[in-house]
C-alpha cells in the first residue's frame, strides 16, 4: 500500500509539471531553444535517473550523517566490507522504483510526441552518459556527506541533497552564463540530467564526452579523498 501510494503522488506530481509545460508551451514555440518534446526528455530523465540514484544510494548517504551524530557509524567500520560502499548500498529502496517507472513512462510520451525518432548512435551515448552521470552523482553526495567528520552535525543535508535536484528538471540554457557554467563544473549538475538529455535530442557535442569522463573521474576521486581524510578524523563512539 505504501508503494503505490506513493506511485500515486509521484503521477500527481509528474502530472502536474506535464500540465505546466503543456500550458507553457501554448504560448512559445520553444524554452531557451528546446521543444515540447525535448523539455519533457529532460523531465522523464531527472525521474529516471534520480529514482534509480534513490532506490540504490541517495538516502543511504542521505542518513548517513545522523549514522555518524549517533555512534552507529562503528558497526558499518566493524564489518568485513569497504565502509563507505556499505554506508551507500546497504539498503535498497524498493518504494523509489515508482520514479524509476515515472520516468520511463514520460520518456515513451516526450519520444512519442517528438517529430523525429532518435537515432541508434544517440542511445548508445544517452546510455554510457547516463551511467557516469548516476557515478558523478553519487560522489557529488559523499562528498558532501563527508563534511559530516569536520562539521559534527549535517543537519541541512537532507534539505541540501533535495536543493540539488530542483535545476534537473528544466534545460540549463535558461540559466545566465555564470550559473550555468557554475552548475556545470563546480557543482557538477549539469552532467547529471542535461548532457545525457543532450544526447538523446541530438544536441550533444563530440567535446562534451570526454569532458564527462573526466568531470566524473575527478568528482569520484575528490569524494573517496575527502571520505578517507575524514575517516582519520573520525573518533569512534565507544573511545
Amino acid at each position: 500500500f505504501n508503494f503505490y501510494s506513493g506511485l500515486i503522488r509521484q503521477l500527481l506530481w509528474a502530472g502536474s509539471f506535464v500540465l505546466l509545460i503543456h500550458v507553457m508551451f501554448q504560448n512559445t514555440a520553444a524554452l531557451a531553444g528546446w521543444s515540447q518534446s525535448q523539455v519533457l526528455i529532460i523531465l522523464a530523465l531527472s525521474r529516471l535517473i534520480e529514482g534509480l540514484s534513490e532506490a540504490m544510494f541517495s538516502r543511504n548517504i542521505t542518513n548517513f550523517p545522523a549514522t555518524v551524530q549517533d555512534g552507529k557509524f562503528d558497526f558499518f567500520l566493524a564489518r568485513p566490507v569497504p565502509a563507505q560502499f556499505h554506508v551507500a548500498f546497504h539498503r535498497f529502496n524498493l518504494l523509489d522504483l515508482g520514479n524509476v517507472i515515472i520516468g520511463l513512462m514520460l520518456l515513451v510520451y516526450a519520444i512519442g510526441i517528438s517529430p523525429s525518432p532518435i537515432a541508434p548512435m544517440n542511445w548508445l551515448i544517452f546510455t554510457a552518459l547516463a551511467v557516469l552521470a548516476i557515478i558523478t552523482y553519487y560522489s557529488l553526495l559523499i562528498l558532501i556527506a563527508s563534511l559530516v567528520f569536520w562539521l559534527e552535525r549535517l543537519d541541512a543535508f537532507t534539505a541540501v541533497s533535495q536543493l540539488i535536484t530542483e535545476p534537473l528538471t528544466v534545460p540549463f540554457d535558461i540559466f545566465p552564463s555564470g550559473l550555468k557554467t557554475a552548475l556545470t563544473y563546480l557543482l557538477p549538475l549539469a552532467f547529471i540530467v542535461f548532457v545525457p538529455a543532450q544526447a538523446l535530442t541530438g544536441r550533444l557535442q563530440l567535446w562534451q564526452i570526454p569532458t564527462a569522463i573526466l568531470v566524473t573521474i575527478i568528482f569520484l576521486l575528490l569524494s573517496n579523498l575527502a571520505w578517507r581524510a575524514g575517516l582519520k578524523r573520525y573518533s569512534s563512539a565507544s573511545s
